[in-house]
């Protein structure tokens, strides 16, 4: 991914083709301060000054200054309502057009970055055995790569990013290939160093691949508790994979919104949800010039 380019398009949809350019040597130098306007999970830091720095490429005529953004807070850290987070040095105009992309992107992964802790602190105690929460590819186009980075911010982990760094065989992929065998036919052993995970939906399902012997993670979808805690006791029973010898992982998914503690206690390793991006609650940040040289 070529980060500047995907900035240059988020500014793009704001700039449009109006004629915004402006001479640096001509424009005041300003400083303007970023308060978060709600609590926090801070997210984004070593994305920000390139969205400043690309505002101004697109639209200064003159080289000038490039603009400085120095931080109050860590990535990662929680402020409080109110806090100053940064200070944004730059030309009136740089800060001006590049204000409302650089509060989006920042208020975006924030959110998902403090609603994933919020869940992950919800978890209570747990088995040694869990492994943690993970996520989905259930992003909006064009941010999974900055959805997913604020996942890890906020204390959880990722799923594969797509098709090309893990094999994930699907309901749709068993339909198409007429059963759960000629499914993993179909991608086992083609890609070096990947591995292959597949999704079942039921006990019956889980037996097939068991007695097939060649996947060991498995996606438990859809189940519920008792469903899973059944999946698990099976699937603990034989351990590991018959003709790979790799202890079985296993992941419970398409949860709702069921408890994640209690799942997490079934005996599961990990759990992915869409909810650590999908359902985290809007946040907010300001930036307000405080001077003008």
């Amino acid at each position: 991914m070529d980060l500047r380019a995907r900035i240059r398009d988020w500014l793009t949809e704001d700039l449009g083709g109006a004629p915004f350019h402006f001479e640096t040597a001509r424009d005041r130098w300003c400083e303007a301060h970023v308060r978060a306007k709600s609590e926090a999970v801070l997210a984004g830091r070593p994305f920000l000054a390139a969205i400043f720095e690309e505002a101004q490429a697109l639209l200064a005529l003159d080289r000038g200054r490039p603009p400085e953004v120095e931080w109050e807070a860590e990535e990662g850290a929680r402020v409080p309502a109110g806090a100053r987070v940064a200070r944004v040095r730059g030309y009136a105009q740089t800060l001006l057009k590049a204000e409302r992309t650089a509060l989006n992107f920042l208020s975006h992964v924030s959110e998902i970055a403090t609603h994933t802790a919020a869940l992950l602190e919800r978890l209570g105690d747990l088995p040694p055995s869990f492994r943690g929460l993970v996520d989905t590819r259930k992003n909006r186009p064009g941010l999974r790569y900055f959805e997913k980075y604020a996942v890890r911010v906020g204390g959880a982990r990722n799923h594969r990013l797509g098709f090309f760094d893990g094999d994930l065989i699907k309901d749709n992929d068993i339909a198409a290939a007429g059963s759960i065998r000629q499914a993993i036919d179909r991608v086992w052993g083609v890609r070096y160093m990947t591995d292959v995970q597949i999704e079942v939906q039921s006990l019956a399902q889980l037996d097939d691949v068991l007695d097939d012997g060649r996947v060991h993670m498995i996606l438990l979808d859809n189940m519920d508790l008792p469903a899973l805690r059944a999946a698990v006791a099976r699937a603990r029973e034989r351990g590991t994979a018959s003709r790979t010898g790799k202890p079985y992982s296993l992941e419970a998914s398409g949860i709702g919104g069921a408890d994640l503690g209690a799942i997490a206690r079934a005996g599961v390793d990990y759990i992915s949800t869409s909810r650590l991006v999908r359902a985290a609650p809007p946040l907010d940040f300001s930036m307000k010039i405080v001077k003008a040289g």
